[in-house]
């Protein structure tokens, strides 16, 4: 009888079945490659979860900062970390420019130095 590429003779149906099982099913086929997916893997795994920590946190501090730059054109005074700049507009009023720098938290090592961020904001104030 022939099954599979695999003749059996003279043998009994049970020995026939372990011996088809034995010669499909190899417990160590593939290991080494399953396991070298993971490395490739998981390494691009961690630069799409910084790239959307940086992403996230660029829109935050971008919010945070227009809100500043808002507030300050209405005429409150408050304290900013970065650099304000006001330029008067020859029709009347004034533009409130804001730039700041802001580092991204890092979640692996597979970047050496923490990426800075530019941020800029303005607002008119009339």
């Amino acid at each position: 009888m022939k099954m599979h590429g695999v003749v059996f003779e003279g043998k009994g149906k049970s020995s026939q079945i372990r011996d088809h099982r034995e010669s499909i099913q190899d417990p160590e086929a593939g290991s080494v490659e399953a396991g070298m997916t993971f490395i490739p893997t998981t390494a691009f795994f961690l630069l799409v979860i910084q790239l959307v920590i940086s992403g996230s946190f660029q829109v935050f501090e971008t919010l945070q900062l227009q809100n500043f730059v808002t507030r300050s054109a209405l005429g409150q005074e408050l304290p900013l970390d970065g650099d304000l700049q006001s330029e008067f507009l020859p029709g009347g009023g004034e533009l409130v420019v804001a730039k700041s720098k802001v580092k991204v938290p890092m979640i692996s090592n597979l970047i050496s130095v923490a990426p800075v961020m530019k941020i800029q904001a303005v607002a008119i104030a009339e």
